[in-house]
This record gives C-alpha cells, structure tokens and sequence, in this order.
C-alpha cells in the first residue's frame, strides 16, 4: 500500500512526494518519509498491543 501511494498517487502525500522530486526539494521528501514512517510505526505498535496483549503481561 505505501509503495502505490508513493509511486501512482493523484493526490495526498505520495503525490507531495513525488512533486518534490521532480523539483528537487529534499526537504519536502524527508518531511513526507518521515510521516509515513511515524504513521506506519504508530499503527504497527497500536495493532502490536491489540492483538498481542498477552505478550508484554508481567511474568
């Protein structure tokens, strides 16, 4: 999913992202990595504690 968002996006961050490319402004391209990277780190840590709540319980 982030790949297609990145590479055949119409619009939102890929689409950003892919501008600022073109155009070379390196900082619009770390500002959208980064935010892809954060989001995608907060949604896997969220999952992590639903669906293994029995792994972080104190022995």
């Amino acid at each position: 999913m982030i790949v297609s968002e990145l590479i055949a996006a119409n619009e939102g961050l890929g689409r950003r992202i892919s501008v600022a490319g073109r155009f070379l402004k390196t900082d619009e391209i770390f500002v959208g990595l980064i935010v892809i990277g954060l989001t995608f780190d907060l949604l896997v840590q969220y999952l992590l504690r639903i669906l293994c709540s029995w792994a972080s319980q104190k022995r």
